[in-house]
């Protein structure tokens, strides 16, 4: 029987995605400047630009790899080069390729810390989000402005020294959620639609949280290590 959440392992030569599966790839930000310089050259010009508007250097950088990264897988997936594809925005800003009317690949992209993620299915909405665990962070006060009274309860079941990792846990699928839909926290919850909706948990590394949520018929989540025979 397939395991519906499999470990994080190489891909394989061929990608297939097939209706019921969800593919996520994890990958590292924290690359060398000779790295991050021709990935930003994969990007398109718009995409340059917004890099450029951001100020901090790091999120300039991981805003470039997360980009470049986005590309290159699915380009693997349309058979195309990294550069030659093109992105719809919808009001909120979430993306969906472009200028390809027969693909019906739909895709997410989340980055915390030193680590991004791609989820990747087809003909079906995804939202992915992940999160790494900040020791300092006022989790409680975070959870009062935006949890719902139920989500609240869940995290008050747990004991003191494990509500910060479960408050990370309500928060990605939240999240995730939410960014399936195409929208932010002002949206309203999957949990209102007519759809049915399916959100998984996963690690992403030691101290990072995910999670994906996927309509539909998405059940078997398969985890791969993007590698450099991929680029």
């Amino acid at each position: 029987m397939t395991p519906s959440l499999t470990l994080w392992s190489p891909p394989p030569e061929t990608l297939e995605l097939t209706r019921a599966q969800v593919h996520l790839w994890r990958f590292r930000l924290d690359l060398p400047p000779l790295e991050i310089t021709e990935l930003l050259q994969t990007l398109s010009a718009d995409e340059q630009l917004r890099a450029d508007r951001l100020l901090h250097r790091t999120k300039a950088e991981n805003f470039v790899v997360a980009r470049g990264r986005l590309r290159q897988i699915l380009a693997r997936y349309l058979n195309q080069q990294p550069k030659e594809l093109t992105f719809a925005y919808n009001e909120q800003g979430k993306p969906s390729l472009a200028g390809n009317p027969g693909n019906k690949i739909s895709f997410n992209l989340a980055h915390a810390g030193q680590w991004g993620v791609l989820a990747v299915t087809s003909g079906t909405e995804i939202g992915v989000d992940i999160e790494q665990i900040d020791p300092d962070l006022d989790y409680e006060n975070i959870a009062a402005g935006f949890f719902s009274t139920t989500e609240i309860d869940r995290l008050n079941q747990y004991l003191p020294h494990r509500r910060r990792r479960v408050f990370y846990r309500i928060w990605t699928c939240k999240e995730a959620g939410l960014k399936a839909v195409g929208g932010g926290f002002s949206t309203p919850a999957i949990g209102g639609e007519e759809k049915e909706w399916h959100i998984r948990q996963f690690s992403v590394a030691q101290n990072y949280l995910g999670a994906v949520a996927v309509s539909g018929e998405g059940t078997v989540t398969e985890r791969w290590d993007f590698g450099e025979r991929f680029v």
